[in-house]
C-alpha cells in the first residue's frame, strides 16, 4: 500500500504528455519543492530543495496538459513511490514518485479560474467552456439581497 502525500512547489519542467501502452492518456513532470527556514534576522533563507517526479493518467492527465505550464505554483495530492534505480557505468539511486489523485493551482501565489468539463454527448465536445452567467431576474425585490439568484447554476 503506497502512502498519500500532500506536496506544494513548483512545476520544473515542460510536462510531457504520452499514453500507456493501453492507450491511457499520461503525463509526467518534475516538481521542485522549497523549504526555508527563519535565518534569525526576521528574514527567510532556502534550506534544502526536494525534487519530485509526478504521473497522472486519464482525465487527470488531460486536464492538467491544458492546464499546466513549466514555473507553475502548484499543489499535488497522490500515492508516494520510491524507485531504486541503475545507470551508466553501476551508478545507483533513488527517484521519488507521486502518482497525482489532485493537481491544482497554489492560490497563495496566484488566482486561477475553474471550468469543470462535463461528459459530452456523442459528436459534441469534451468540455463545454466555462460557465455562462444566469440571466438577470425580470423583478427583483429592492434591498432584498436574497431575491437575487446568484450566477453559479450549479451549487455544489
Amino acid at each position: 500500500m503506497a502512502d498519500t502525500i500532500t506536496v506544494v512547489g513548483n512545476i520544473a519542467t515542460v510536462p510531457e504528455r504520452r499514453s500507456t501502452a493501453t492507450g491511457i492518456p499520461a503525463l509526467s513532470f518534475r516538481m521542485a519543492t522549497n523549504h526555508r527556514r527563519p535565518d534569525g534576522n526576521g528574514g527567510w533563507v532556502d534550506a534544502s530543495t526536494n525534487w519530485f517526479e509526478i504521473r497522472a493518467y486519464r482525465a487527470l492527465a488531460e486536464n492538467a496538459a491544458v492546464s499546466l505550464t513549466k514555473g507553475d505554483a502548484v499543489i499535488v495530492v497522490g500515492r508516494l513511490r520510491l524507485r531504486e534505480w541503475e545507470g551508466k557505468e553501476g551508478r545507483r539511486g533513488m527517484s521519488v514518485e507521486i502518482e497525482a489523485d489532485s493537481i491544482g493551482p497554489d492560490l497563495r501565489r496566484g488566482r486561477g479560474v475553474f471550468h469543470r468539463t462535463i461528459a459530452a454527448a456523442p459528436g459534441a465536445p469534451a468540455d463545454a467552456g466555462p460557465p455562462q452567467p444566469a440571466a438577470a431576474p425580470d423583478a427583483e425585490t429592492p434591498g432584498d439581497g436574497w431575491a437575487t439568484p446568484g450566477e453559479d447554476p450549479t451549487p455544489f
